[in-house]
């Protein structure tokens, strides 16, 4: 068989069933091998960005091998977006790129680049296939590379390579990629145990790392009567409305979980890289459970660290605890959590008009179906749901979490309904963001992946806005003239309407959920409505003054 026939076969059997990418010369036998092969799908985007995305976002979902491809030069590099959010949001993704021939690598040829060095800071593996035999070796490095790093791997594939011919049985290369189960040591265990014997109040954060140990992590929480605190994304882990849950911390957080944060004497950090250092607590003691060793104490220092899977160092951990009964602490912050509620109710019930953003989410939230997958854009939108989407337990809520990228909204809610196909797939967008990679809009259509997608069009780039005038600074360059984005949606065969009332949210959701067709819902929200921090602070007060000042005198 060809080259590239090994290459597709050994793809599907590590469970790949999408390519993302969009085809170029240097990839037309790799194409023509997807193309032969039952089993795995092309998925043709309009921007090999989108494909990236589309990727990660799949594999973030579903903790499964993704894949996405590119041509020589350009069409590679477009991908490095995507990728950067696959690898800083540790989903595992396998790159492929076109090369030029051989022969002509190292001349300065037509769309060559050295694509094994662009790629060697996003992957954790990089490599040009340089003979024939040498694939089935690199290939299965790089996909376990991926899988058991939960990160990105990338194979530069040369036009000539492709062609050759190889012998190989696919039946006789291993797929098997071993998980460890590590747990720590008695000794390390006992320490901790010690200190939680010896606290008085036990704080939690949980980060994304406890999506495979959630109910070991609320049995945890109520053995030590210990209020939860999450990471954004940890939000799928654990709803606001869990008794239990005091809420987000950040910027995108609230009061109740600054004030557990400040108030512990012992904080247990699982599986969270949490980097805004200013949010931890000043005197509390730490234990800090991860499965990577290089996490420990990476943002904060720690005076026990337990290497290991969540769910089976909670679990040793559960198996020596003496459950406690005094819930003081975790009261006064329960108390705290429905003040905090019931101050967000207001704007979330809210009949002004032009429509508050929060009024929307609230909306989506209550509308939505139990299976409902959201995938959140970023800048606003993400601080409208961090506080008022409720994901409940059977729902899920993805987004570009360590990077932070704009556009990822539309090419992830592709990546998610091809994952899941019977699930309802909401994907929840800026005006900015969804601007970027709007064309995409067609793949959906193509591909026929009914969807909703919820635009909170302020006009502007908002978040920007906020922070150049948290810095003092007048607003620039941040007023957007949108296209009509339900007349582009029909235009491209989809479906799609706009709202300027908020009486008439439910029933463009309604609508959006019985469309058998990818469906925008454009809503024009309130382009004043601040983002309140949890606390705010003297100098971000005065800051925010001198802002408006210099807007209001023009300098």
């Amino acid at each position: 068989m060809k080259v590239s026939d090994l290459f597709v076969k050994v793809l599907k059997q590590h469970g790949v069933r999408y390519l993302f990418g969009i085809p170029g010369d240097a990839i037309n036998d790799l194409m023509e091998s997807v193309r032969k092969e039952e089993g795995i799908e092309f998925i043709q985007v309009k921007h090999e960005e989108a494909g990236a995305l589309a990727a990660s976002v799949q594999a973030k979902l579903t903790g499964k091998l993704t894949a996405c491809v590119g041509t020589s030069g350009p069409g590679a590099i477009h991908l490095l977006n995507g990728l950067y959010d696959a690898k800083m949001d540790h989903a595992p993704v396998l790159a492929i790129t076109g090369q030029v021939e051989t022969q002509y690598m190292g001349t300065n040829y037509h769309q060559e680049v050295d694509l094994e060095r662009l790629f060697s800071d996003v992957s954790c593996y990089s490599q040009t296939v340089t003979t024939a035999n040498q694939l089935p070796d690199v290939l299965l490095e790089a996909c376990r590379a991926a899988i058991s790093g939960r990160t990105v791997a990338h194979l530069n594939l040369p036009s000539d390579i492709a062609q050759k011919q190889i012998n190989e049985d696919v039946s006789e290369l291993s797929d098997t990629v071993f998980e460890t189960h590590t747990i720590p040591s008695t000794s390390d265990c006992n320490e901790a145990l010690k200190l939680i014997d010896d606290a008085q109040r036990i704080c939690i954060l949980a980060g994304i790392g406890t999506a495979c140990a959630k109910p070991e992590l609320l049995e945890l929480s109520e053995k030590l009567k210990a209020p939860i605190v999450r990471t954004l994304r940890a939000k799928e882990v654990i709803d606001d409305q869990h008794p239990n849950c005091i809420g987000g911390l950040g910027l995108l957080g609230g009061k109740p979980a600054i004030e557990a944060m400040n108030d512990c004497d012992l904080l247990l950090m699982i599986g969270t890289d949490f980097p805004y250092k200013e949010f931890y607590p000043k005197n509390a003691k730490v234990i800090q459970i991860d499965i990577e060793a290089t996490q420990i104490g990476k943002r904060h220092p720690v005076n026990v660290g337990l290497v290991g899977h969540a769910r089976f160092v909670i679990q040793a951990l559960l198996e020596q605890l003496t459950p406690r009964s005094d819930d003081a602490f975790l009261s006064v912050l329960q108390d705290a959590m429905q003040s905090w509620r019931k101050s967000q109710y207001k704007s979330e019930t809210s009949s002004d008009f032009p429509i508050k953003p929060q009024r929307l989410i609230h909306e989506v939230s209550r509308v939505a179906p139990d299976d409902a997958i959201f995938v959140c854009d970023t800048g606003t939108v993400n601080a409208w749901t961090a506080r008022h989407l409720h994901v409940k337990p059977s729902q899920r809520y993805t987004l570009s979490s360590a990077l932070g990228t704009m556009g990822v909204g539309l090419p992830g809610a592709i990546g998610a309904k091809l994952a899941y196909p019977d699930r309802t797939v909401i994907s929840l967008v800026g005006d900015g963001g969804f601007a970027m990679t709007m064309t995409d809009l067609v793949t959906a259509v193509n591909y026929d992946l009914p969807m909703v997608i919820i635009i909170l069009n302020n006009q502007k780039l908002g978040f920007i806005k906020l922070e150049q005038e948290a810095a003092g600074l007048p607003a620039f360059g941040i007023d957007l003239k949108n296209a009509d984005f339900v007349a582009f949606a029909k235009a491209c065969g989809a479906d799609g309407i706009s709202v300027e009332q908020p009486e008439n949210l439910e029933t463009a959701i309604e609508q959006g959920l019985l469309s058998h067709k990818p469906f925008v819902i454009d809503v024009s929200i309130n382009p004043d409505e601040l983002i309140m921090p949890p606390k705010i602070e003297a100098s971000q007060a005065m800051n925010f003054v001198k802002a408006k000042a210099k807007e209001w005198l023009g300098q």
